[in-house]
Formats: structure tokens, C-alpha cells, sequence
């Protein structure tokens, strides 16, 4: 009996031991590879992994700033909330199902020569294709990233400028951003991109380079008017009198047609692919036996294109007649 009890006690502490080292190994990766993005110092005061729930909690996640300005924090985000995939990650796919960050603040800061602390990070800046500009390494290939749905909260942003003289003006924004949604994000430099171009919206700052940050995040940002752009809609849809399986396999013809298909779900009646480089959706639902209703929804970049949706809608239904 008191073998027993040893040995189930060693198997707990084990537990606990290996618990603490996966949250630590997996809390340096996000430092570094959050470092990497951003070409900035990131530190977190702790994180969490949740196997069971598939839930990852990150506490004080801080972004410092970029050389050449005084030492002090960019972003400050109390908590970050995940709610990942385990089988993609298992397969090697990063799938988020949903991110909430609540930011608490970010500080803007303009040096003596007039440049913005979020223009010198790795995010905004455009990439050297000069001729006598030597190749780097090749990197790494990245896990395959896909973000299903952002909820983001920003409290206020602080400006200072110290271009003005040896005393820094400084400016504090209540930006009382309150869980606004976005979709689709592919990559980390567009969700790094995405919540700073939030942050820089609601000041007086209209110049920074980070709006039109593009070289690296993959997708366009505009100072002004984002989020009803992002909200707006991008599908076209419609009801044929045909059987489910023929719109299907039709479907699969257009798409092929004009396009990619790069995945195909014919159970949950979902096509996805690519055409004219814009990320389309298929959704085919039964209405009744001779009836069924198509949803086309197609975005680039994160943008709504409703005009493909609709060239993908009407070939389907060229291809019907």
C-alpha cells in the first residue's frame, strides 16, 4: 500500500513537472517567434496551455520598443485568449478558432528625427529588391496560419512626440474600442498589422507607413474606415431547382473552372478555393428535395469581393442550364 502511494505520487508530480515545462517551452516559442515578427523585444508574463479544452491563456503580453527609440513598452495587452485546433496542429496547421485580445494601451512614440516606433517595426517595412541588395537565407518554411475570428478591445493609445524640442509633447487617445470582430487572418503579420492599425485609427496620427503595411502582412489597411469595409458584404447567393449532388458537382466544375479548389467537404455541402486571388467559399445547403440554396462568399485579403462571389455564382448557374 504505501508503495502504491509513492508511486502515485511520483506520477503526479511527473504530471505537474512536464505540465510546467510544455507551458514554459511553448511561452518562449511565442517570444521568440512574436520577436521575429515583429522585429521588436516581446516578453509575457505567463501562459497557460489547455489540452482538454484546446484553450491557451497568455497573460501580460508586452511588446518593447524598436532600436533607436527610448526604452519603454509599445503595446501593453493584460490578456490574450486562444481557442486553437488540436488535429490541425497535430497535422502541423496552426488553426485558430478564435483570438481575444484585450490591449490595454499603446504608446506611440515619434524620436528627434521625426520617425514612428511602429514604422521601424519588421511589420511595416517594405522589402529591399535592389539589385545590389544580397539575398538572404532562405527561411524556414512557416506553419500554415488561419484565424478564424478575432475579438479585439483597445482602451487608449498615448502619442509623444519628441521631434518638437528637448520637452516631448504628448497626447492620450480614448480609443474605447469594445470587441470588434474581424475574420479570416492568414498570417501573424496581418493580425500584428490588424491591431496596431486599430490602435493608430482613433488618433490624430494620418502618416504612418504602418497604414499601407503590405509587404510583409499580405493585406491593405486604411487609417479611416477599416472596420465597416471588413464588415460589409461579400457573398451572393441564390436557390436552384436541382439535386443537391448535381450542384455539387457542378460547383466543383465552376470553381475549377476559374479557378483552385482547396478543399471540398461534399457531406457539409462546403467548397473552398481561390479565384482571381481572392480566398472563395461554396456553402450548398438542402431546401427541400428538389431545392437547394448556394452561398458564395469571397474575400483578398480580407476585404469583401462581392464581385467574384458573384462570377462564381453565375457560372454555377450557367453550367445548370
Amino acid at each position: 500500500m504505501k508503495k502504491l502511494i509513492v508511486i502515485t505520487g511520483i506520477v503526479i508530480a511527473s504530471v505537474f513537472i512536464l505540465a510546467a515545462v510544455r507551458d514554459s517551452f511553448i511561452k518562449v516559442a511565442v517570444k521568440v517567434g512574436g520577436s521575429h515578427v515583429l522585429g521588436a523585444p516581446v516578453k509575457i508574463d505567463g501562459l497557460s496551455l489547455g489540452i482538454v479544452n484546446q484553450s491557451i491563456n497568455i497573460k501580460g503580453f508586452k511588446i518593447y520598443n524598436p532600436k533607436g527609440f527610448p526604452k519603454g513598452i509599445l503595446v501593453d495587452i493584460p490578456i490574450i485568449k486562444v481557442k486553437y485546433d488540436l488535429p490541425a496542429l497535430l497535422k502541423k496547421k496552426l488553426h485558430l478558432r478564435e483570438i481575444v485580445i484585450d490591449l490595454k494601451e499603446v504608446a506611440i512614440v515619434k524620436n528627434k528625427d521625426g520617425k514612428l516606433n511602429v514604422d521601424s517595426l519588421k511589420v511595416a517595412q517594405k522589402e529591399d529588391k535592389s539589385p545590389d541588395k544580397k539575398p538572404k537565407e532562405k527561411a524556414s518554411a512557416q506553419m500554415p496560419m488561419q484565424i478564424d475570428l478575432l475579438n479585439l478591445s483597445i482602451g487608449k493609445a498615448v502619442f509623444t512626440d519628441y521631434s518638437k524640442g528637448e520637452n516631448p509633447s504628448v497626447e492620450v487617445f480614448d480609443l474605447g474600442v469594445k470587441e470588434r470582430i474581424y475574420k479570416n487572418i492568414t498570417s501573424a503579420q496581418q493580425l500584428a498589422t490588424l491591431v496596431l492599425v486599430e490602435a493608430m485609427k482613433g488618433t490624430t496620427i494620418k502618416s504612418a507607413s504602418i497604414y499601407g503595411a503590405t509587404a510583409l502582412a499580405g493585406v491593405a489597411f486604411f487609417p479611416v474606415g477599416i472596420a465597416a469595409v471588413l464588415t460589409s458584404k461579400d457573398s451572393a447567393e441564390a436557390d436552384f431547382n436541382a439535386d443537391y449532388d448535381k450542384i455539387y458537382d457542378v460547383t466543383i466544375e465552376a470553381v475549377r473552372g476559374i479557378g483552385k479548389i482547396s478543399n471540398e467537404d461534399r457531406s457539409r455541402g462546403t467548397i473552398k478555393g481561390n479565384v482571381s486571388g481572392s480566398n472563395v467559399t461554396v456553402k450548398i445547403s438542402k431546401k427541400n428535395t428538389k431545392t437547394s440554396h448556394v452561398t458564395v462568399s469571397a474575400r483578398k485579403l480580407m476585404l469583401p469581393k462581392p464581385k467574384i462571389a458573384s462570377e462564381v455564382l453565375d457560372s454555377i448557374s450557367e453550367r445548370l442550364k
